[in-house]
């Protein structure tokens, strides 16, 4: 039986589980309907006028750098009237900090000219990028964990004892690789789509567009050793902006290649990428006729394609080697008996 330290213990982490999985059910409710706003909003130009690395005074932890998030506003003019907004993402501010709080501030400087998306219906909603920071598929596996670790707490707390598989193991440890079969098919799913969105973009129909920006952005890692030893580790990735019409609208988008861009610990991937894609060239831009918003400059491109199934790979094999080992494992028996 569950001791009643064990049992408020098992209550609380049950419920903050719940809370989480909750609140991540939300987040995919959300992403649903940024989705459908994403096809309808417009886009203007603006100004960055404030980007720099900040500490909200309500943070816990006061003016710690260490804790320095992305602080960015930027204006644009709609029908004759300015804006300002700090929206990096469509349904959610800024809130980005450590590395990717770093990268924002490179990519977006202050005086930079940008692109910015708007409500036609209520143009003082904005934001700089249209796109999801976290994907759906990786939003519904941490539902899916977070559920089954809250319903298994919530059994034990109901029966008021540690719920034991027949050999001897506490059930909960199955989370362990019930976690990673859900990344391996959440890496899956990603392969898969990708393959789909390769096949698909072969035969979308090519117009003329222009390179808006050409960057490289360095994302720069520190880290410390148990002796104090500093380490640096820098990563480089392209970063390309094009724009294109299509009939009367106007489009911008960063996505010059089919698949994430995944950075590389040498310049030269990069500095290749930004080479072919200058700033002010002409280039060919191939667009989605269904949605005209996703375009590609080269979809012939298979760089990285085989990550998400290496990664679905590596963790599948892991969790279903540990699986077998949790619930077949007769060394278990064999430990429980002495």
């Amino acid at each position: 039986m569950l001791s009643s330290t064990a049992l408020i213990w098992t209550i609380v982490i049950a419920a903050v589980c719940w809370l989480i999985a909750i609140g991540q059910l939300r987040a995919l409710y959300r992403s649903v309907g940024d989705s459908s706003a994403q096809r309808r909003w417009s886009v203007a130009q603006g100004k960055i006028t404030a980007s720099r690395l900040g500490v909200a005074p309500t943070h816990p932890s006061g003016l710690d750098p260490a804790e320095a998030g992305a602080v960015m506003r930027y204006r644009y003019r709609v029908g004759g009237k300015d804006y300002e907004g700090d929206g990096f993402q469509i349904g959610g501010k800024i809130r980005a900090g450590g590395l990717i709080a770093k990268a924002l501030i490179k990519k977006y400087p202050e005086g930079r000219d940008v692109d910015v998306y708007y409500d036609p219906a209520d143009p003082a909603r904005s934001a700089l990028d249209k796109k999801d920071s976290v994907t759906r598929p990786t939003i519904v596996v941490f539902v899916i964990l977070f559920t089954a670790i809250a319903g298994i707490l919530t059994a034990h707390a109901i029966a008021g004892k540690m719920i034991m598989m027949p050999n001897g193991l506490p059930m909960f440890v199955l989370g362990l690789p019930s976690a990673a079969l859900l990344v391996a098919a959440g890496a899956f799913v990603a392969y898969f789509n990708q393959r789909r969105d390769f096949k698909a973009s072969a035969s979308w129909p090519a117009i003329p567009g222009k390179i808006v920006s050409s960057d490289i952005i360095e994302d720069i890692e520190r880290s410390r050793d148990d002796d104090g030893h500093e380490t640096e580790s820098t990563t480089y990735r392209p970063d390309i902006r094009f724009a294109y019409h299509v009939g009367d609208a106007y489009y911008t988008a960063d996505t010059w290649k089919v698949g994430g861009i995944v950075g590389s610990g040498s310049p030269k991937y990069a500095q290749g990428v930004v080479a072919r894609y200058p700033a002010g060239r002409g280039v060919k831009v191939y667009y989605n006729p269904a949605s005209p918003d996703v375009a590609v400059l080269d979809p012939a491109n298979r760089d990285g394609a085989a990550l998400p199934l290496i990664f679905g790979l590596a963790f599948g094999l892991a969790g279903v080697l540990f699986m077998w080992l949790f619930t077949h494992g007769h060394w278990v028996n064999a430990a429980t008996r002495t």
